[in-house]
């Protein structure tokens, strides 16, 4: 059984995410999803209106009816993607993180979080949203966000931020060649030269490029330089032009965001981008 896990909160960021999962599971073979849904804080048992008095069992049974009552409708809107197969529902008084990670434990069939973000919409409703930074980091599994008011469709253009000083890093793409490897998929591999000056080149280049023709046989792919000194926008305006539908960015050190600018630039990238980005584990 392959899973995929959606954190949810009450707010169209949460329906959207839940839409795209049921449909990315449809497309990439998974046949489980589980909607868990985490009581954050104190501060949902108590009622601020009255001085923080704790709330009474009438309360509490409420705020559990609103959550199976959301519960139905992000099953239903599941249906009308044409899942069939299994949702589950979880729900937690643990944090957010504590959650995920509690459940990340007890089963092992969990390949997979995807997160609505806010981002660009500027709203600032989401539970799950607020928390998708420390979700990316703390995640034992691939996770990916998505934007809202991002309709799923095929993917066909793979955008992956590159660093050529580091030839060996793309060897973390080595279990999902066979994602990649998908004859409508184009892998596009990108570069952002900082200094800025479109007549540097790189004394790593044709190394770097000779190994990415070795390692990535039978792909089909394309190399791309950019220059800039602002990363984030780079390969924002890199992934608008070309019609990107997935960005990828790498693990930790093998990173080429981690190496040029540490966590602030990935940071930047999983809050403000208007594609999904895949984080890989």
């Amino acid at each position: 059984m392959k899973t995929i896990l959606v954190p949810v909160d009450s707010t169209a960021t949460t329906e959207n995410a839940v839409l795209f999962a049921a449909e990315w599971a449809e497309k990439y073979g998974y046949d489980h999803i589980i909607l868990m849904k985490t009581y954050d804080s104190i501060f949902d048992y108590i009622n601020i209106s009255e001085g923080y008095t704790i709330v009474n069992e009438e309360t509490v049974n409420s705020a559990r009816e609103h959550t199976e009552a959301l519960f139905d409708r992000l099953d239903h809107l599941i249906k009308t993607t044409g899942f069939s197969h299994t949702v589950s529902r979880f729900t937690s008084q643990l944090t957010l993180l504590r959650s995920i990670n509690t459940r990340l434990k007890a089963d092992p069939t969990v390949e997979l979080i995807i997160l609505g973000s806010e981002g660009q919409a500027g709203n600032n409703d989401s539970t799950v949203s607020e928390n998708i930074i420390s979700i990316g980091r703390i995640s034992r599994v691939k996770t990916l966000i998505v934007p809202a008011g991002y309709h799923f469709k095929d993917v066909v253009n793979v955008l992956i931020p590159c660093d050529i000083s580091r030839a060996d890093h793309l060897e973390r793409l080595s279990d999902y060649k066979s994602f990649l490897k998908n004859k409508n998929h184009h892998l596009m591999l990108l570069y952002i030269d900082t200094k800025g000056n479109k007549d540097v080149r790189d004394q790593n280049k044709e190394v770097w490029e000779d190994y990415v023709h070795g390692y990535l046989k039978n792909i089909p792919f394309s190399i791309h330089y950019s220059f800039g000194k602002e990363i984030v926008k780079g390969i924002l305006s890199f992934a608008a032009s070309h019609g990107t539908d997935l960005i990828i960015a790498l693990p930790g050190e093998h990173s080429f965001l981690y190496h040029m600018a540490n966590r602030s630039i990935s940071e930047a990238l999983y809050q403000h981008v208007s594609r999904p980005v895949l984080i890989l584990k």
